[in-house]
C-alpha cells in the first residue's frame, strides 16, 4: 500500500507534467515566461526526487524547464 507521501508525490508529478506555464502566467495577468531568445519557457521534464538522484529520503518532485532552470517541491508532513 502506498503512503500518503507517495500518493501526493504521484499527484504532484502528474499535475506538473501537464502544467501550461504560458496559460498560468496569463491567468495571473503576467507576461509568459521566456528564455533569453524570447522563446516560451515550458516544462521539459518532471521526476521524483528519488528518480532524479537526490540524496534524500524526502518525497517530492524536481521540475526542469526548457530554459535550464530547475525547481524542487518537497513534501513534509507536519502533523
Amino acid at each position: 500500500m502506498l503512503s500518503y507521501e507517495e500518493i501526493l508525490e504521484r499527484a504532484l508529478r502528474a499535475a506538473a507534467e501537464t502544467l501550461d506555464l504560458e496559460e498560468a502566467a496569463e491567468s495571473a495577468g503576467e507576461e509568459p515566461l521566456a528564455d533569453s531568445d524570447g522563446e516560451p519557457t515550458e516544462v521539459r521534464e518532471v521526476q521524483t526526487l528519488s528518480d532524479a538522484g537526490f540524496m534524500t529520503t524526502d518525497h517530492g518532485v524536481v521540475i526542469r524547464l526548457t530554459d535550464g532552470r530547475e525547481f524542487t517541491l518537497s513534501l513534509k508532513q507536519y502533523r
